[in-house]
């Protein structure tokens, strides 16, 4: 029962990510420096899901290929807010938060989590790294003024998706293990709501995809 949820929710999340990543693909000549991370992002992500569906079929446990996903898919998220902050965030600051956090991600993996567990520490705390980006890329937008109509911004677009995901995921994240081995029911509805926030991202992130430059 269990498996088979799960095979559905990384089926149907895998599904919506194509409505991002076909926009990427073919507005990708036109996409600006900033918005380059996000298409290797969707890339990344779309190899992960396929290996999820595919391992979760032979593999008894598969948690072992998220830790490595976390690390990556934080490596992915800072490019892009190096490119889009670097002229206001210091971007030795950027860099230092993802050495700090793959060395946290690699000690628990191996010292305070299981690599067979659910990695909940580092994927707490990639949330709320992310949400500070976020947040500090909406206070760099108010600040510079730059934008006019924000609706056809393309950074207010992804931003969303990024703020909204990470932020609605940080309680499941930091809680996953406990929730999993209480309450079978409760699990699978969490990762429900999970994989719709997950999908809702995407849609956000297609959109802001859309609004990039024609030219």
């Amino acid at each position: 029962m269990l498996k088979t949820v799960t095979i559905w929710l990384v089926t149907y999340v895998t599904v919506l990510l194509f409505f991002p990543l076909g926009i990427a693909i073919y507005r990708r000549k036109y996409l600006k420096k900033e918005l380059k991370p996000i298409f290797y992002y969707l890339l990344f992500a779309l190899c992960f899901q396929l290996i999820s569906i595919i391992s979760t079929r032979f593999v008894k446990n598969n948690t072992p290929f998220l830790h490595v996903y976390t690390i990556a898919e934080f490596g992915l998220i800072s490019w892009f807010y190096k490119e889009y902050l670097g002229d206001f965030l210091n971007k030795k600051i950027i860099y230092g938060i993802f050495v700090l956090f793959t060395l946290f991600a690699i000690v628990n993996a191996f010292v305070i989590q299981s690599v067979y567990a659910q990695n909940a520490y580092p994927r707490g705390l990639e949330c709320l790294f992310v949400v500070f980006y976020a947040i500090t890329a909406y206070y760099k937008t108010l600040k510079s003024l730059e934008i006019i109509s924000i609706e056809k911004s393309p950074l207010f677009w992804i931003n969303a998706g990024f703020l909204f995901y990470f932020a609605g995921s940080l309680f499941l994240f930091v809680l996953g293990n406990l929730i999993l081995t209480q309450d079978i029911q409760l699990s699978l509805l969490s990762w429900a709501i999970h994989a719709c926030v997950l999908g809702l991202m995407y849609i956000f992130i297609g959109i802001g995809l859309w609004h990039s430059p024609r030219q």
